[in-house]
């Protein structure tokens, strides 16, 4: 999954068995023969080889991305699945890798060291070397902007304003990343996040914060993100730079412009790579509904090699990538039995997703297959462990699933009641979950297409985008009964008359 900056709130699970779908199905002999293709020993086998450190912790762009990609694809020859890019199976795109930059701020006689003081996400915002005036700055308190409550008042037209990054329980939805779009709409020109757990979030977003960034370089999608900057700074950087013994400064004092400027000094350099995505392809069997394309994908890259170590990411997104190799051997299987599905299976395995939902984002831009023909996008990321919520491994939280096709969320639901009965957790699909999770993986690309998507996924662990995220954690009948559900979700939505319904 997706490294995105906010600190992850845990929250206390919602489950649902929903054993009241209003679609029903009745059991398909040939969906539970070609289900039971997918096995846990299968699984294992596939996830032994992609998250070994032979494989380099698949990092995009990197020696074990490319080998990662060509397992893949021998699978999906040995599996008979054909190629799904005109005679390729390789989807390649063009990256621009940007240096992880040397920073500091620098404040009379004072130099504050990115990675110690302060840090900030290169690849979210078009950083560069600027100079602030105490007199150009406006502390937000909250910055929160609801109902009556509006931190922000009229003030910050051409303003950097600090903000607190944690949020009164009243207001749990307001994340940074929400303070950050209000501060930005409000005309700020930069953000300073205080935060409470700088210290926890700075250690553990070390090895991101010190590694390349990569961004697409396409047509479509050329060039930075043109987010405002913005920091999360220590309390000693808070502290010497706008406070004075625990007291504002002195007017007369900030409105001294030489003696109060605070410098930020950003060094970067930037190369171009590529990377791939890998395409397998089941074409239907209905002349009438072949053309029309149920997506499944997962991100195959993870993390790479950081101070010596393999990040290996046996559930992140090793699950989701050895699910599709399941999926593509059990859809092939029943095509070469002449049980093939009437419409045709893209099983999509996408990389860069680590480095901001790169793969699918190019592929959404760049489709190979037109988008109006696209019925879903089914995105399977991290489904082997358990998170603090459940002490069972037989639930899944499902996300999205409603939010474009309600007919979609029906069959899901019903594919579950009458196959594999896990515990359908709805949790992280509030539209106030302050997670995120429904923007933060590869389906999301989708969405924003209009396309409906389901998203599966089993929460964050304490091995999440560490190096002990490795096979031998991982819980395969877990990973078995879920990649089972997609499938016969897929199943269905691949074979039901008409295409999905779209919410109104």
């Amino acid at each position: 999954m997706k490294y995105t900056a906010f600190t992850i709130t845990i929250i206390v699970a919602i489950s649902c068995n929903l054993s009241k779908s209003a679609y029903k199905l009745k059991k398909d002999k040939l969906a539970i023969t070609y289900a039971n293709t997918i096995t846990a020993a299968e699984l294992e086998t596939h996830l032994k080889v992609i998250a070994s450190d032979e494989y380099e912790g698949r990092e995009t762009g990197k020696k074990g991305q490319r080998m990662t990609a060509e397992y893949l694809k021998n699978e999906f020859i040995k599996d008979g699945v054909a190629p799904g890019n005109k005679g390729s199976y390789f989807q390649n795109y063009p990256l621009i890798e940007t240096s992880a930059p040397q920073a500091t701020f620098k404040f009379r006689n004072e130099t504050f060291f990115s990675g110690e003081d302060f840090y900030f996400f290169n690849r979210y915002a078009n950083f560069k070397s600027m100079e602030i005036s105490h007199t150009n700055v406006f502390d937000a308190g909250y910055g929160i902007k609801e109902g009556d409550k509006n931190d922000f008042s009229n003030k910050l037209s051409g303003k950097v304003v600090f903000i607190k990054a944690e949020s009164p329980k009243e207001f749990k939805s307001w994340n940074w990343r929400k303070k950050l779009a209000a501060a930005k709409e409000s005309g700020a020109l930069a953000v300073f996040f205080t935060s409470d757990k700088f210290n926890l979030n700075n250690e553990k977003y070390h090895h991101m914060l010190n590694s390349p960034s990569l961004s697409l370089e396409s047509k479509s999608t050329k060039g930075k993100s043109d987010e405002i900057p913005f920091f999360f700074i220590s309390d000693r950087f808070y502290t010497t730079v706008f406070m004075e013994v625990g007291e504002p400064i002195e007017e007369e004092v900030l409105n001294n412009p030489f003696y109060n400027s605070i410098v930020f000094d950003y060094i970067s350099t930037t190369k171009k790579i590529e990377s791939s995505n890998v395409l397998g392809f089941i074409e239907g069997s209905d002349d009438k509904l072949k053309s029309e394309i149920i997506i499944i994908t997962a991100h195959y890259d993870h993390l790479g090699i950081k101070d010596g170590l393999v990040y290996n990411g046996a559930d992140d997104d090793g699950t989701g990538t050895v699910a599709l190799l399941e999926l593509a051997e059990a859809f092939q299987k029943a095509k070469s039995d002449g049980n093939g599905p009437k419409r045709s299976i893209l099983i999509m395995p996408v990389s860069g997703e680590e480095k901001g939902l790169l793969g699918s984002k190019y592929y959404a831009e760049n489709p190979i297959y037109p988008l109006a023909n696209t019925v879903v996008d089914l995105n399977i990321d991290m489904i082997g462990r358990l998170d603090e919520n459940h002490t069972k491994g037989n639930y899944v939280y499902l996300i999205g699933a409603d939010k474009i096709s309600q007919e979609l969320n029906d069959i899901s639901e019903a594919s579950n009641n009458t196959y594999t009965k896990l515990n359908l957790d709805y949790t992280f699909n509030d539209e106030n979950d302050p997670n995120r999770f429904y923007y933060r993986s590869d389906h999301y690309n989708f969405v924003e297409k209009g396309i409906p998507v389901i998203f599966y996924f089993s929460g964050v662990h304490e091995d999440y985008h560490k190096h002990t995220d490795v096979v031998e954690k991982i819980m395969f009948d877990k990973v078995e009964t879920i990649t089972k559900l997609v499938f016969y979700t897929a199943w269905e939505v691949a074979n039901k008359p008409s295409r999905l319904k779209l919410n109104e």
